[in-house]
């Protein structure tokens, strides 16, 4: 078991106040707010305003001559800008400061893309070890060591209600980061792409779906102009979503995650399923570690997402409750109690 270290209300308030205030904003910018410098010229002076993007490049944008009353009125316009997003970086800044999970830059531009297309709005739902960072920022929990990741596991367990999508799809809209997103090949011949990468990293986005036939398929996701991989049980997950964010270096990404006890009993389940030894052990530790936590704090989650289970899932979930047993030892009572019913 990882250490747990429970943050005291102060700095669960910091997170409230932060949550509040970037679920408010109505688009999430690909690049910072960076600074308005004044650059003289000859005998007159001109306003810049010099940004980065999501690639680090530096981005100059020229707003006119200082003393030009268009150029004022974007003067303040930007000033307000960089004033509104320092106050979200500083959040993000402090509680990251003292152990509140977060992802790096590029996958936050990347999720503030699927923000920005209305995605989360829509009913999309971040999975996957990103999510699992998340709960623990809203049960206000730091869990050391915790190993980074640059997958992003986006989930749709119905059509998505977007308004609108470029053309070309999900590929386009994640390229619109300036991140050179390209499909990742499936090993099966001509079946379609369901992750897309960016070229010379790690980041990567996963489409995933609840599975109708056979598990592990590609299915067309038509709303989002791509495919998913289908999942097993994967519909018991992705009932009773809630919103949340997602912090970063410079902004905070509103998002939609999974109810804390089912991803906990999810990936119980997960674990008979996987055959890589390596992420099984990873999936049963997370499922053990929120186990701990809900147990002391809000058992009524776990106990909740227990009695959801069906008959198949219930089959499913006994040798990742056994192994998370071993996880817990006899530290963690209340867990023990509530997964030994399982086991």
């Amino acid at each position: 078991m990882r250490e747990l270290k429970i943050f005291d209300i102060s700095l669960r308030t910091v997170y409230a106040q932060a949550k509040e205030l970037a679920q408010a904003q109505a688009q999430v910018p690909f690049i910072t707010p960076g600074s308005v410098q004044i650059e003289p010229r000859g005998e007159r002076r001109f306003v810049y305003r010099y940004r980065y993007d999501g690639t680090g490049r530096r981005v100059a944008e020229y707003l006119g001559p200082e003393d030009d009353e268009a150029t004022v009125a974007k003067v303040m316009e930007a000033t307000a800008e960089i004033r509104e997003a320092g106050t979200l970086a500083g959040y993000s800044r402090d509680l990251r400061r003292v152990g509140f999970y977060s992802a790096d830059n590029s996958t936050v531009v990347t999720m503030a893309s699927l923000f920005n297309a209305g995605i989360f709005a829509g009913g999309g739902v971040l999975v996957g070890t990103h999510a699992f960072g998340v709960l623990l920022n809203e049960l206000g929990v730091r869990a050391s060591p915790f190993a980074m990741t640059e997958h992003i596991d986006l989930a749709r367990a119905q059509r998505i209600q977007i308004a609108a999508l470029p053309k070309g799809g999900l590929l386009t809209l994640l390229r619109e980061t300036g991140l050179p997103f390209h499909e990742v090949p499936q090993l099966k011949r001509n079946a379609p792409a369901t992750s897309f990468k960016v070229r010379g990293r790690q980041l990567k986005v996963d489409l995933l779906v609840p599975s109708k036939g056979k598990p592990y398929e590609p299915v067309d996701v038509p709303e989002l102009g791509a495919h998913a991989t289908g999942l097993p049980h994967f519909r018991y997950l992705l009932d009773g979503p809630s919103h949340s964010i997602v912090l970063g270096r410079d902004r905070i990404v509103p998002v939609l995650i999974p109810h804390a006890g089912r991803f906990c009993v999810h990936k119980l389940a997960v674990y008979s399923l996987r055959s890589d030894s390596a992420k099984r052990e990873k999936d049963v530790g997370q499922a053990a570690l929120l186990a701990a936590v809900l147990a002391e704090h809000n058992d009524f989650l776990l106990i909740d997402a227990i009695e959801a289970m069906d008959r198949t899932l219930r089959s499913k979930v006994k040798p990742g409750a056994q192994r998370a047993l071993v996880l817990l030892g006899s530290e963690h009572v209340a867990a023990t109690r509530l997964l030994a019913a399982l086991a």
